[in-house]
């Protein structure tokens, strides 16, 4: 009979604390899928529902990686020569308000931006001397100057040359995270690779086309107002004698398909100034709504500086049209009726609710400094992955089994405890990969087998110095636990060993290597938390609470 002192005594053993811990990950990792439950059981009886049941059991936030779950793997190049473009275009010009402010009498005759340079003209070389040293006097942080002749040469300076090109890079890396989670899809990996190029991998994705247009889309906003619009290019150039000033461009509108043709034209002409007035950079939200005549349009939202400079825009040119522009193309017009305040206004002129839900995504993840470049794509089918996940399964059955033959033919009862520790090995490296929200590829299963062939080293080498302890004449429990701190400095030693390597495939690795190198590493910090601590309470309480004296070893 249990008494009730005895049974506060097992419960207060360590090993019933691991078991409290399996059982609370064990709630969380898994779940049921309600829809496979709700059918009917494909066999009558206890059979047929726990049949049921197992195919309803999946592991709740495990994602199934690309190779697995099958998608879309692209490698896309950042223009990191547009982003090094687009500052020396906003140093180009807050070259204007330095001359003003400091009454410059000599202006350049032209500027303009060439192989990575500004490049300043002036009438006289002593003008271009003069200008040099002003800017050498405001930019020499920022820029490297030069004068030579009649011209001014600037430059970026090295170190905000490279802080510029790993910045575009790393923006991108966070902007395709955010933007390809609003869009949905699960287990999304987007890495940098090398210095210019982001790995995505997209599992299970249906629409590539769409996933595709998101990725690629600079969502480069900004706000212009708009000098005069024609029906073509050339009706604006005529004003200009077919040639524009500097400080204009024009850009085009959103294009329509023409129904005689068939091709897609643009629906009109925008001439506006080079240089924004705004930047959707201030941008902190966006959703997608609709207008008075049921048609979706995107409202947005700036924060409290954006909300200023917006407001003083848009008093400044009220009766005007402001233009909207992402990636150089014209997506919406609105004449300024009045003061736009609170920070807060929508782009009308959508076409379609998917348009509105696309354009709403891209704008509350932010634009991308540097436009993206497809240059390697695959997909991979749903059924691999299947035949994948089998086979990987199948790697791990074997292992164990493999593992469990050896351990209990050589090691009889205390392997067995080996194999049970290994299981729970497996569930903990599982509920690693879950509290981390991580993806699981065929690699990462690699990973995990050989994670567990290396985890048994830890009962070996703890059992073979259990057996010179039992040779020196030390009882059953003594010589265990002497095996356990025997072995303890050489087992971290060589897990601590296994995991630095670990590390240094994650951060240099491409994403099949990552994924091996993070399963690894789960797998080492599960094999010290079993192969060590589990596995000598499991001891402890078959010592101290099942009394058991004697066991083969």
């Amino acid at each position: 009979m249990v008494t009730k002192n005895r049974l506060v005594n097992v419960l207060l053993t360590p090993f019933m604390a691991w078991v409290a811990v399996i059982v609370i990950g064990s709630y969380f990792m898994f779940s049921f899928d309600p829809k496979i439950l709700r059918e009917p059981a494909e066999k009558p009886g206890i059979v047929g529902t726990l049949s049921k049941y197992y195919n309803a059991l999946k592991l709740t936030y495990i994602k199934k990686g690309i190779d697995l779950a099958g998608g879309l793997y692209s490698v896309w190049s950042v223009d990191l020569e547009k982003a090094i473009e687009d500052r020396l275009g906003i140093e180009n010009k807050s070259f204007d308000q330095i001359f003003k402010n400091k009454n410059l009498k000599i202006l350049p005759k032209a500027k303009e931006i060439k192989n990575g340079s500004i490049i300043l003209s002036f009438e006289t070389e002593e003008a271009a001397k003069t200008c040099f040293n002003l800017l050498q006097e405001i930019k020499s942080g920022s820029l490297k100057l030069k004068v030579s002749g009649d011209q001014v040469f600037a430059e970026l300076a090295p170190e905000l040359d490279r802080t510029i090109r790993s910045g575009a890079v790393e923006q991108a890396v966070s902007v395709l995270t955010s933007r390809l989670g609003g869009y949905g899809v699960e287990g999304v990996s987007v890495i940098s690779q090398g210095d210019r190029k982001v790995v995505v991998q997209l599992p299970g994705v249906e629409d590539p086309e769409r996933v595709r247009a998101l990725i690629s889309k600079a969502a480069h906003l900004e706000f212009k107002i708009v000098e005069k619009i024609g029906a073509t290019r050339d009706s604006l150039l005529d004003a200009y004698d077919g040639e524009l000033p500097s400080n204009l461009v024009i850009v085009s509108g959103k294009p329509i398909v023409d129904e005689a043709t068939g091709l897609e034209e643009a629906s009109h002409y925008f001439l506006v100034s080079a240089f924004p007035d705004m930047t959707g950079d201030k941008i902190i939200d966006s959703y997608v709504s609709r207008d008075e005549f049921n048609k979706p349009n995107v409202v947005f939202k700036m924060d409290s500086t954006g909300g200023k400079e917006f407001a003083e825009l848009t008093a400044n040119n009220v009766d005007r049209s402001i233009g909207i522009i992402m990636d150089d193309v014209m997506i919406s017009y609105p004449k300024i009726n009045h003061a736009i305040t609170g920070g807060s206004a929508s782009i009308i002129g959508i076409a379609s609710q998917k348009e509105a839900v696309d354009l709403s995504i891209v704008l509350k993840s932010g634009s991308l400094v540097a436009p993206l470049r497809l240059e390697q794509e695959n997909r991979v089918g749903a059924s691999l992955g299947q035949d994948s996940i089998y086979k990987g399964f199948m790697s791990c059955i074997i292992a164990m089994l493999l593992i469990f033959l050896f351990s209990f033919l050589y090691y009889r009862i205390p392997g067995l405890l080996a194999v049970i520790t290994l299981l729970v090995n497996l569930f903990f490296v599982l509920l690693f990969l879950s509290y981390f929200n991580a993806s699981l590829s065929l690699s990462g299963i690699a990973g995990i087998v050989l994670s567990l062939g290396m985890a048994i080293d830890a009962s070996i080498l703890i059992y073979e110095r259990a057996k010179e302890e039992l040779a020196a004449g030390a009882s059953l429990r003594a010589a265990i636990l002497g095996g356990f701190d025997s072995a303890f400095a050489v087992i971290m030693d060589s897990n601590i060993t296994t995991f630095l390597t670990g590390l240094v495939l994650f951060q240099f690795g491409g994403p099949a290597v990552r994924n091996f190198a993070t399963t690894l590493m789960l797998g080492i910090v599960a094999t010290v938390l079993t192969g060590v601590y589990f596995l000598k309470a499991l001891f402890l309480f078959i010592f101290d609470i099942l009394n058991v004296k004697s066991m083969k070893l």
